[in-house]
């Protein structure tokens, strides 16, 4: 398990090229609605990596920061093969 500063050091999404950190900072400067804090966040309009950012923003909305349910969005969004037959081999 990685420690909370290695998560928070992990970038959230590649196209701002902001880590968890920098974007929980973000949301929570800002009162602004997801969709335009997130084009804060990734400067695009993709949809690339939106369960990981969602879940960071209701996260922050509501008080309480599960950085462990963060890194494994991200690393399921960045490993598609390995969490395919992760989940393949857990139904059997």
């Amino acid at each position: 398990m990685a420690s909370e500063e290695e998560i928070l050091s992990l970038q959230i999404c590649s196209c701002g090229e902001k880590s968890v950190r920098e974007a929980i900072e973000i949301f929570i400067n800002n009162d602004l609605s997801y969709k335009k804090a997130k084009k804060l966040v990734t400067g695009c309009d993709r949809s690339c990596c939106r369960r990981a950012l969602t879940r960071l923003y209701d996260m922050v909305e509501f008080g309480k920061i599960d950085l462990g349910e963060i890194a494994r969005l991200i690393y399921m969004f960045n490993n598609p093969f390995e969490n395919m037959i992760d989940q393949l081999g857990s139904k059997q």
